[in-house]
């Protein structure tokens, strides 16, 4: 499940390239106030993620920590974690400065017949804000 967080991560600060397959095909994606529903939205939100990003060229790093897989019985654990975000635009390397927002996550996982765990629904919600957050977050 920690590999599976790394890999969202990884398509938010890198490339949108395989953030697909990370998903369930009716998955539910809640950013703040941005709600995607399906893997072909939360694909194409991903791929205008990342023009814009590199056409402004803004880059990002999503720190994931404190990971928690609650048991329950009978089903997949929920998962719980939170993510500390810098944000800065410009050449690297970039000023460290204060996050653009540390956010709670909120994540139901889904086995596949393979053993491949995949999102079933992530739920972020903004706990702090700062520069360079996007709209969504709040």
């Amino acid at each position: 499940l920690q590999q599976l967080c790394a890999a969202y991560w990884y398509c938010a600060d890198e490339t949108y390239d395989g953030v697909g397959e990370l998903f369930c095909g009716d998955a539910v994606l809640t950013l703040g106030s941005l709600v995607l529903t399906g893997r072909a939205a939360i694909e194409e939100f991903f791929r205008e993620r990342e023009a814009s990003m590199r056409a402004t060229g803004r880059t990002t790093r999503h720190l994931g920590c404190n990971f928690q897989a609650i048991a329950v019985r009978n089903r997949s654990p929920p998962l719980r974690s939170f993510a500390k975000v810098p944000s800065a635009t410009g050449e690297l390397p970039l000023p460290a400065t204060a996050p653009a927002g540390i956010v709670d996550f909120s994540d139901e996982c889904v086995q596949d017949a393979s053993g491949r765990w995949r999102f079933a629904s992530r739920f972020a919600r903004t706990v702090f804000t700062g520069v360079g957050a996007p709209s969504f977050a709040s």
